[in-house]
């Protein structure tokens, strides 16, 4: 038996963790007492705050407390799993039970989480131990720390200063990087240095480094929404109009749309929007990039330590899974929720395998082979079985969460959890097949308006590697040439970022972790023969792989500037050191510009302004069923958010020939009521679709003169044709 690791004393204060968890049950139940719609005596956005802090912390706390989970990133990693999964859990099997009943349904929620604090704090050891190192608390102080502190609170305000002055109507081909200033890039540096600085000294501070992430997230993915005030991608308003749907009809709709079947997400925000007596989800979608960013560096950070046993490179794999995170998948929408579901079941399998004794092998390949997968994990020090199966229980609810939450993310979990037991590396042996067995029940009758009629389609899709590599690449190298070459720094990013993982894996070779982290490395991309995923499957192989990818390249780079920089006998000198600090600082500072770019290039036709979704909600909401509506691209899908349920106007969707050659003649030909056009579609057309800016005016300038339509919007950011027949805003019966 190869010697297990020791078990780490409580990362957490358990008495510390339950008040939070009490304070999270008492947010829970607050917009319950404050009254309804105009009668609330909070503002929106705190009230959406309060049932979010809820949702977060409860009732994970309590049972991760109960479970006494070591380690600081997988203890919070859990406790906000098991919180999202059980208000996910719950609103989906009240609809489908038709329960609905939000505001009951969160009173028992948060009572019960109430009371299971109490019950977990009464059952307290009078004596546990707890981490004292002090660079883990927060009140304590020293010089650096307090330089550190102030330095990134700098770096906010500079990131303030940027986006008030930042033009995003301006962007074009090159995206949001034109017109990025010196505020952003001097904050950038100066993350950068504090980072650099931080994981080069001798102890980590882990305050700063946590505080240098928020940061560090917030000028990668805020820098669009807060500028604007909206969500960064317009999918994010589609979202919104599904969770609208939710609370208008109290019921899943039928046969809508393809999401519905794995609604777990939106039932959830559903859930959350009414209790917070919200008339939509729109307060959660701007910050919501951050949010996810945030939850998902536990599991991150979890993983790293599990993987390498260094804290140190597991800070640098959450830096560098934020600065190549160019994706943009982090927005308001299922698969981020499941991506913390899939990173912290691995996080907490890790772990165990980890510390807990592990039989060894027969010697030589086929000694492996026939040994390995009869293998079984022993329990980890401390935990006895019962405790341990209860982890395993709790794994399985997280798999139950993600299987409603999205489609294709359960098959990565299947996947991976087979890996585990093919290598003996669990004692959840056949945990593989409980996820296998859920996703099929699941998939046969939770799922079935998904796959009725299209189940052909569905399985033809298996084996056709080349085919979802076409569709998820070769096809989205169009339009623009400009914007196209721009699109191979995306793809550089990210072959980058796999070269970087796979040569820490490499440097890796020998360790307890090894073939099981490589094997995770790459279960990412299997799905890439499963399904194509409408080709999107590329882009989410990379995506999923991302939690895992992050450690192994931190790693190498670890292991590199070890033999760049420490001399023979293991010692830094301060020259050394500074050089070290430079270099890196520059080369964080450098990927910090390429994540920007790359996150920005599609501003052009992503960015949502408030004047587009108060013009285009009022628009929806005055339109007839009986009229028609022409909308220029795909790229406005608050058009379509708002247009789920039977008494909607007929729309038309224009981004593909023959319509494309002469849009000005398209229109005029088909005679729709209305013609949506916004800086949103116009970006689309022109630098995907490779229509040029001048055809589009003057397309413009034929429908308007032909005296068959007139302007009825007329905004900076949309334009709504009217035809002369049709009636105007607010003169719709």
């Amino acid at each position: 038996m190869e010697p297990a690791g020791r078990l780490p004393s409580f990362g957490w204060s358990p008495r510390a963790a339950l008040l939070v968890g009490v304070l999270a049950s008492a947010a829970m139940l607050v917009p319950l007492v404050g009254g309804n719609g105009q009668d609330q005596w909070l503002p929106p956005e705190l009230r959406a705050a309060l049932v979010i802090f809820g949702a977060t912390f409860v009732p994970g706390i309590p049972i991760v407390i109960a479970l006494r989970i070591p380690g600081r990133a997988l203890a919070a990693s859990l406790a906000v799993a098991l919180s999202l999964a059980t208000t996910i859990l719950v609103s989906q099997f009240s609809l489908i039970g038709h329960w609905w009943n939000p505001y009951r349904t969160q009173t028992v929620l948060g009572v019960s989480a109430l009371v299971l604090c109490v019950a977990v704090w009464l059952r307290l050891p009078s004596r546990f131990r707890v981490s004292r190192n002090r660079y883990q608390n927060a009140l304590w102080m020293d010089r650096w720390r307090a330089t550190e502190l102030v330095a990134l609170v700098a770096a906010v305000v500079l990131f303030a200063r940027q986006t008030s002055t930042l033009d995003y109507m301006a962007a074009g081909k090159f995206g949001i990087i034109t017109e990025v200033g010196w505020p952003y890039v001097a904050g950038l540096v100066l993350i950068s240095c504090i980072v650099a600085v931080t994981l080069t000294r001798s102890r980590i501070d882990h305050v700063v480094m946590a505080a240098s992430t928020v940061v560090l997230i917030t000028y990668a993915t805020l820098l669009v929404p807060i500028a604007t005030g909206e969500s960064s991608f317009p999918t994010a308003f589609v979202h919104r109009g599904f969770i609208t749907a939710i609370m208008q009809e109290g019921a899943l709709p039928k046969a809508v749309d393809a999401r519905f079947s794995w609604a777990g997400f939106f039932s959830a925000g559903a859930h959350l929007t009414s209790v917070a007596h919200l008339p939509d989800s729109q307060p959660f979608m701007a910050l919501a990039p951050l949010y996810f960013n945030c939850v998902l560096a536990f599991p991150v950070y979890a993983i790293a330590v599990a993987v390498t046993g260094r804290t140190r490179v597991a800070w640098l794999a959450v830096v560098l899974y934020q600065l190549f995170n160019w994706y943009q998948q982090d927005y308001f929408a299922p698969q981020s929720v499941a991506l913390v579901f899939y990173s912290t079941i691995i996080a907490t399998l890790l772990w165990q395998f980890r510390c807990a004794p592990l039989p060894r092998l027969d010697p030589g390949v086929l000694g492996f082979l026939t040994t390995a997968p009869r293998r079984t994990l022993g329990l980890v020090p401390g935990f006895g079985r019962a405790r341990t199966a209860a982890i395993g229980a709790a794994l399985i609810v997280l798999i139950a969460a993600n299987v409603v939450t999205h489609q294709i993310t359960p098959l990565l979990v299947v996947i991976s959890l087979g890996f585990f037991s093919l290598l003996g590396a669990t004692r959840y042996r056949v945990l593989w097949l409980v996820a296998g067995l859920i996703f099929a029940a699941w998939f046969t009758y939770g799922a079935s308006d998904y796959w009725m009629g299209h189940l052909y389609g569905i399985f033809s899709e298996v084996g056709k590697v080349g085919s979802s590599v076409t569709e998820g690449v070769g096809d989205r190298l169009t339009g623009d040439p400009v914007y196209k070459k721009m699109q191979y720094l995306r793809i550089g990013a990210s072959a980058a970022f796999a070269v970087l993982g796979f040569m820490g894996w490499i440097a890796m070779r020998g360790r307890r972790s090894w073939l099981l982290s490589g094997a995770l490395f790459g279960a990412a991309f299997l799905l890439i023969a499963l399904q194509g995923y409408d080709g999107e499957v590329v882009i989410r192989s990379f995506v999923l792989s991302a939690p895992m990818l992050a450690p192994l390249a931190a790693f190498g780079i670890s292991r590199a500037s070890q033999r760049l920089w420490i001399t023979r006998d293991g010692a830094v000198t301060a020259p050394l050191r500074w050089s070290m600090v430079a270099a890196l600082a520059v080369v964080l500072t450098a990927l910090g510009i390429v994540v920007t770019t790359n996150r920005g290039l599609n501003t052009a036709f992503e960015a949502t302004t408030p004047e587009l979704v108060a013009a285009t909600d009022e628009f929806v909401a005055s339109a007839s069923p009986s009229s028609s509506i022409m909308s220029w691209s795909y790229s406005p899908p608050a058009l379509g958010a708002n247009t789920i349920g039977s008494q909607t106007p007929d729309i038309v969707f224009v981004d593909k020939p023959p319509c494309l050659a002469d849009l000005g003649t398209c229109a005029l030909d088909q005679q729709p009521s209305y013609i949506y056009i916004t800086s949103q579609g116009m970006g689309m057309l022109e630098f995907q679709d490779g229509v040029t800016y001048d055809r589009l005016s003057e397309a413009i300038t034929k429908i308007v003169d032909s005296g068959h339509y007139v302007p009825m919007v007329d905004k900076p950011t949309i334009l709504i044709l009217r035809r002369t027949d049709s009636p105007p805003i607010g003169e719709v019966p």
